[in-house]
């Protein structure tokens, strides 16, 4: 069913939606088209700290209860480009995969919060207004946000339910050279790792959405640890008997916008609510999911090997990696890089790897670690070699 869904995407993608922090004026807009469908829906179920309300949105009336959230840390927004795209599907507004639709409509009641952390969204920031970070907060509830979740899956009582995030982009798949694409996690419900009936359920879903996605892209899914934390949603609501299933969005080499891992996202997820609503899940074993390495941090955006370390000295050399961080203000994400390491990193991959044992700094004097740089030129034999200027406008264009 993915490759049917994949081959429509076309059809149901959100295409006023082109960036992570589109804008709250689209968002608005968006709650009401989704009012207005008949196939939809929407409610306020709460407001944050802030006063911003906090809607779910409900599609069908089979009896197999699912639940879905997104942006429980508000700067993470991969997944609710996607939800965006799957309402419009679920609106009935694509005349493709209709019967598809309508399965799903008959099989499943489908709740979702599109974006659970708004007061974070607003100021793209991880953490609430109150400066919580809202995935641990599941125990005491401090937030608000934190109890109007908890509350609804109470209610609920889904059978399935996905919490959706994204996560460091240059996360590796175990060991290796890869970038994780996509990172899976049946959450465990108890200190022991307890494969219960509900933890099962996740897993097995989970195993069909690996071999998935390691036909899109190779080698680059993972699975995090499944160490305990009961502070953690994804492992109180395993507890609870919630079928919880994480979900996260890495990185896609330059795409710093997500656009290929969104639409990765709202396939995978309608094909996972179709083997819901089939029961299809019930055939998968755990093997491929198991078999998943683990998210692991080896990977630098640029590596140049050998490089200079101080201007006009050609004796004093070492690696360096240059990573993109991100800077937030007015609506808009703009970009730079920070120097993360210097020294022997024989032992990690750049997704862009130089050879710089021949170059000079042009300027800075000397590199430091931890500094921000928008621009820095290398020379060899007089001319310019390297000029991170080129890949920072292929990053803020």
């Amino acid at each position: 069913m993915y490759k049917n869904i994949e081959n429509s995407y076309h059809s149901f993608k959100e295409v006023r939606i082109k960036e992570r922090t589109f804008s709250y004026e689209l968002w608005l807009n968006l709650i009401e088209e989704w009012k207005k469908s008949p196939m939809l829906s929407v409610s306020e179920i709460g407001k944050t700290y802030e006063g911003e309300p906090i809607h779910q949105v409900v599609f069908g009336k089979g009896p197999i209860h699912i639940c879905a959230w997104s942006q429980m840390h508000g700067d993470e927004a991969t997944a609710t480009m996607a939800l965006a795209d799957i309402f419009l599907f679920l609106s009935g507004k694509s005349h493709e995969l209709s019967e598809f639709r309508e399965k799903l409509h008959q099989k499943i009641t489908l709740y979702v919060i599109p974006r659970l952390n708004a007061d974070g969204a607003k100021r793209w920031t991880r953490e609430t207004a109150l400066g919580i970070d809202m995935n641990r907060d599941a125990i005491k509830k401090n937030s608000p946000e934190a109890k109007i979740l908890n509350e609804w899956a109470q209610k609920i009582k889904p059978a399935f339910s996905f919490n959706l995030h994204d996560q460091h982009r240059l996360y590796s798949v175990g060991n290796t050279p890869h970038q994780t694409h996509i990172a899976l996690l049946a959450t465990t419900g108890d200190e022991s790792r307890t494969w219960t009936d509900s933890r099962l359920r996740a897993g097995k879903l989970a195993n069909r959405l690996a071999q998935i996605v390691e036909k899109i892209y190779p080698n680059k899914i993972a699975k995090w640890t499944d160490e305990y934390n009961q502070r953690a949603f994804g492992d109180y609501f395993q507890a609870q008997g919630f079928g919880l299933l994480l979900l996260e969005s890495g990185g896609s080499g330059w795409d710093l916008e997500k656009q290929s891992l969104r639409k990765t996202n709202a396939c995978l997820l309608l094909d996972a609510f179709y083997t819901i609503a089939t029961e299809e899940w019930k055939n998968e074993n755990l093997q491929t999911y198991e078999s998943l390495l683990t998210n692991e941090r080896n990977i630098f955006d640029i590596k140049l090997l050998n490089a200079p370390l101080r201007k006009n000295d050609i004796n004093v050399r070492s690696d360096i990696g240059l990573n993109i961080c991100e800077e937030y203000a007015n609506g808009k994400i703009t970009f730079m890089w920070t120097l993360e390491e210097i020294g022997d990193l024989k032992f990690y991959t750049g997704l862009t790897e130089i050879d710089a044992s021949n170059y000079q700094l042009s300027e800075p004097a000397f590199f430091e670690k931890g500094k921000n740089y928008t621009s820095l030129r290398m020379t060899n034999n007089g001319g310019f070699v390297f000029d991170l200027t080129h890949y920072t406008n292929k990053i803020n264009k």
